[in-house]
C-alpha cells in the first residue's frame, strides 16, 4: 500500500490568482502549488519563450571550447564527434555532427556499441591513425580522467560536454562543460547531454556573429535637462560586457555646477544633497573614458546619451571614437511596437526593470534589450536555434530530465518542430507510429519513439537510429525505421527472458524482506536492456537496485534508485573497486571486476544499510488536489493540459475522488494484470484504468465507496473522444491513509 501525501496549497493568493488570469481555482492551486505565485511567474511558466534560455556563454570554458572548434574548422584539422548510444547520445551527437557538416568542417562521429559507456583508449588511438586532432565528447567524457590523459599524450585535444556527476578530480581537457561542474556560473543544472552540445554549438553559432568576443560598454545617464551645452550630467551607469556576460561595470554620481530643477529630481529622483559629495565631471569623463577604452559603445537613444559625453570629453581635451550602436534604432527598425521608449521596451519584451531613470538599472535594462535585437537580428544563430531545436526535443524527454526551466521551452517548441519537420528520418518515424498533432507529447513520445530509437543502441546498432536522423533520402529512413522495428521487437523478447533471470536471481542472492538494496549478477545473458530491467524492478520491489551481467572476468550493468537516495554517491564509495562508472543521482551504468565482486556487494550493502532508513522504503504517493466528478469535463482537461509538456520534475497532477461509488471492476490483460473500473457520483459515471493494479481486485468489491488517485486524461477510440481516469492507487473509503 502507497501512502498518500496531498500536497499544501497557498489559499490566500488562489483567488486573486484565479481571478487575474482567469484560470479556474483547481488549476491555480495546482500552479501555486508549483512555485509561481505572482502573475508574471506564471505567464512565464505558461507561455516561456526561446529568449529565455541562458546564455551559452555561462558555461565556463565557453570561450576555450569555441575557440578551439574555429581553429579546427579553419585549419581543417579532422574533428571526432564522440557520444553516448542512447537517444540523448544520439540526438546530442547529431546535433554536433550535423552542425560542423553544415560549416563545413572535416568531422566524423563514433559511439561505442558493446564496448561499454564512455571514453575507451583503443577508439582514441584508432582515430588518433585516422589523423584527428580534436575530439568532442557529448553526453560523456566527464569521468575519462586517463582517457583524456592519453589523447592528449597522442597530440589529441579533448573538449568534453556532458551532463553526469563529475568526479572530484576533473579531467585534463582543453575545455569541460558540465553544468554539474560545482561553484560555476551556469544557472540550470539539470540540462540533459543533448542540452549542454545545443548550447555548446549555439555558441559556436554565435562566434560568427562580429560581436564575438568584443567588448562592449552598455551606458546610461542622468541629467539636469536636454541640452549637452547647458545642461548638466549628474550620474552615469555603464555594463561592460564580453559575449553578453558581465564583466566589469562603472557606477557614479557627478556633482553639478548648478542646482538640480526639482521638475527634473521628480523624474530621476537624484537630488542635490545625494550629489553633495560626488566628483566633478572633469574627474568622472577621465575616469569613464578609461572605462570604456575602445569598446563598442552601446545605449537606448545614443545621440542624446553621446552628444552630452562627447561634450565634456571635449572640455578634457578628448575624443569618443568608439563605434556606437543605438539600442533605440534597432528596436525601430525591428518591431512596430507603438512606443519604442526604455520601459516600453521592457514590457514588451517581459524583461524584469529596476529603478527607471536611474543608470545603472537602465543601463541594465538595455543589455538584454540588446541582448534580444541582437537574437532577432543575428542569422545564424537564429538559424541554428530552429534548425536543431527538435533533436534536443527529443534527447531531452528521452533523457527523463526534469521538464522545467530550459528543458521546458527545449521540449515546448521543439516537439512543435519535431512533428512539422521534412525530414526523412522524422517523417517516417511519426508515419510509423501514425502519431496525430493532438496527441503528440513529450509522454507520448517517451512511450513511444524513444524505447524503439534505444532499442538499436542497446543492441549494439546504434549506427541505425543515428543515420535514421540524418539521412536526407526517404527510401533509407524507411529501411532504417525497418531494421530498427526489427530490432526493437527482439529486443521486447529478450527483456522478457531478462527479467526472469533477473527476478529469480534476485530473489535468491538478496534478503527480499530485509535488505535495504539488492544487488544481482546473472552470466549468459545479453546487454541492452538492463536499465529497462532495473527501472521495473525498483517500482516492483520498491528498493535501489545493482543488476550486473557477468561475461568473463566483468560484471557489466546498471542500477536505478529510488527518491532520496544518491545511486552515484553510494558507488563512489566503491570508486576504488569499481572499474568505471557514470550517471545520475537516480541512475548510473557500471563495471565491476570478477575479483572484486564479493567487496562491491558486501560494501554496497553496508553503506545501504547505514544510508537507507526504513521511511525511505514505504512508497509515497504525492496527490496535488482533491476534485468531485462533477468538476472534470473536456474544458477541465483543457486547461490541465497548459501544463504541458508534462514529464519529470513537471508531472500531470494527480488527483484523488473521495467517496465515490465504485460499480464494476474487472481484469484485462496478461495474468489479468491490469484493472478496469467504472466509478459514479450522483448522475455522472466515469471509467478507468488501473496499468499493473490488477491484483488490487482481490481487495475491493462492487458498490462499495473507494477512494481514486488518479490522473485524468482523454481516451480516444475509434475517432470518438472519451474521459478516462488513469488510476495509481484505489482503497475502500474507510481505509485510513
Amino acid at each position: 500500500m502507497k501512502q498518500w501525501n496531498i500536497k499544501p496549497s497557498d489559499e490566500s493568493i488562489i483567488d486573486e490568482l484565479s481571478a487575474q488570469t482567469g484560470y479556474s481555482k483547481i488549476f491555480t492551486s495546482i500552479l501555486v502549488q508549483r512555485g509561481f505565485k505572482t502573475l508574471r511567474e506564471i505567464k512565464r511558466f505558461i507561455s516561456p519563450k526561446i529568449s529565455d534560455l541562458f546564455n551559452p556563454f555561462l558555461f565556463n570554458d565557453m570561450e576555450k571550447a569555441v575557440d578551439r572548434i574555429r581553429t579546427a574548422i579553419d585549419k581543417n584539422e579532422k574533428i571526432l564527434i564522440y557520444g553516448d548510444r542512447d537517444v540523448d547520445g544520439i540526438t546530442s551527437t547529431n546535433i554536433a555532427f550535423s552542425y560542423l557538416k553544415e560549416l563545413n568542417a572535416d568531422v566524423l562521429w563514433y559511439i561505442p556499441a558493446e564496448e561499454g559507456y564512455g571514453l575507451h583508449n583503443e577508439f582514441i588511438k584508432l582515430y588518433h591513425e585516422k589523423g584527428v586532432k580534436l575530439i568532442i565528447t557529448v553526453d560523456c567524457g566527464i569521468s575519462g580522467k586517463e582517457e583524456v590523459k592519453y589523447a592528449k599524450s597522442l597530440g589529441i585535444d579533448m573538449i568534453i560536454s556532458d551532463h553526469h556527476e563529475p568526479p572530484g578530480e576533473l579531467p585534463e581537457a582543453i575545455a569541460i562543460l558540465d553544468p554539474k561542474r560545482s561553484n560555476k556560473r551556469y544557472p540550470f543544472k539539470e540540462l540533459a547531454g543533448c542540452g549542454v552540445a545545443f548550447k555548446l554549438f549555439q555558441a559556436l553559432a554565435f562566434s560568427y556573429s562580429k560581436y564575438y568576443n568584443k567588448k562592449i560598454v552598455i551606458l546610461d545617464i542622468e541629467t539636469t535637462g536636454l541640452s549637452p551645452t547647458t545642461d548638466e550630467i549628474v550620474e552615469i551607469g555603464a555594463i561592460k560586457i564580453q559575449n553578453f556576460i558581465e564583466i566589469d561595470r562603472f557606477s557614479t554620481l557627478v556633482k553639478p555646477k548648478f542646482p538640480i530643477p526639482e521638475s527634473v529630481t521628480a523624474i530621476h529622483g537624484i537630488t542635490n544633497e545625494d550629489c553633495e559629495n560626488a566628483p566633478d565631471i572633469s574627474e568622472v569623463i577621465v575616469r569613464f573614458l578609461d572605462f570604456i577604452g575602445d569598446a563598442i559603445l552601446v545605449a537606448h537613444n545614443s545621440d542624446f546619451d553621446m552628444g552630452f559625453l562627447s561634450c565634456y570629453a571635449n572640455k578634457a581635451k578628448k575624443q569618443i571614437p568608439n563605434e556606437v550602436i543605438d539600442t533605440l534604432g534597432m528596436s525601430r527598425s525591428l518591431f512596430k511596437f507603438g512606443s519604442h521608449a526604455l520601459n516600453a521596451l521592457t514590457k514588451e519584451f517581459d524583461i524584469e526593470m529596476g529603478k527607471h531613470h536611474r543608470a545603472v538599472s537602465d543601463a541594465e535594462a538595455t543589455v538584454k534589450i540588446f541582448e534580444r535585437l541582437v537574437l532577432v537580428q543575428e542569422k545564424k544563430q537564429r538559424d541554428f536555434i530552429e534548425n536543431y531545436l527538435y533533436l534536443v526535443a527529443l534527447g531531452t524527454v528521452a533523457d527523463i530530465v526534469p521538464l522545467v526551466s530550459e528543458n521546458r521551452i527545449f521540449v515546448k517548441y521543439g516537439l512543435r518542430l519535431f512533428y512539422n519537420s521534412q525530414k526523412p528520418g522524422i517523417r517516417t518515424i511519426l508515419d510509423t507510429f501514425q502519431i496525430d498533432k493532438k496527441s503528440f507529447t513529450a509522454k507520448k513520445v517517451s512511450w513511444s519513439i524513444v524505447p524503439v530509437l534505444n532499442a538499436a543502441g542497446r543492441c549494439g546498432k546504434v549506427n541505425l537510429s543515428v543515420d535514421l536522423l540524418m539521412t536526407e533520402s526517404n527510401e533509407k529512413a524507411q529501411l532504417l525505421m525497418d531494421e530498427i522495428m526489427s530490432i526493437n521487437d527482439d529486443r521486447k523478447d529478450l527483456q522478457k527472458i531478462n527479467i526472469k533471470s533477473f527476478i529469480d536471481a534476485t530473489i535468491q542472492q538478496n534478503d527480499i524482506e530485509n535488505d535495504k538494496i539488492f544487488v544481482t549478477v546473472v552470466e549468459g545473458l545479453k546487454h541492452g536492456v538492463t536499465g529497462i530491467i532495473a527501472n521495473q524492478m525498483v517500482r516492483e520491489f520498491g528498493r535501489p537496485i545493482f543488476l550486473l551481467i557477468l561475461d568473463g572476468d566483468i560484471a557489466m550493468g546498471s542500477s536505478r534508485s529510488i527518491e532520496g537516495i544518491d545511486i552515484i554517491s553510494v558507488i563512489e564509495k566503491c570508486k576504488d573497486i569499481v572499474i568505471k562508472y557514470g550517471g545520475h543521482k537516480a541512475a548510473a551504468g557500471l563495471s565491476v571486476s570478477k575479483s572484486k565482486l564479493s567487496e562491491f556487494i558486501k560494501r554496497i550493502k553496508f553503506i545501504a544499510s547505514e544510508l537507507i532508513t526504513d521511511e525511505m522504503l514505504i512508497p509515497h504517493l504525492s496527490i496535488d488536489i482533491p476534485v468531485s466528478i462533477s468538476d472534470i469535463s473536456f474544458e477541465f482537461i483543457k486547461e490541465m493540459e497548459l501544463l504541458e509538456p508534462c514529464g519529470s520534475g513537471n508531472e500531470h497532477p494527480i488527483f484523488i475522488l473521495h467517496d465515490v461509488l465504485l460499480t464494476d471492476i474487472s481484469n484485462f490483460g496478461i495474468d489479468g494484470s491490469h484493472l478496469r473500473v467504472r466509478l459514479k457520483n450522483g448522475k455522472t459515471t466515469l471509467d478507468g484504468i488501473g496499468w499493473q493494479l490488477g491484483r488490487r481486485i482481490v481487495d475491493l468489491k462492487r458498490n462499495q465507496k473507494v477512494d481514486v488517485a488518479c490522473k485524468i486524461e482523454i481516451n480516444t477510440w475509434q475517432s470518438k473522444e472519451s474521459i478516462q481516469l488513469s488510476i495509481l492507487d484505489i482503497k475502500a473509503t474507510d481505509s485510513l491513509f
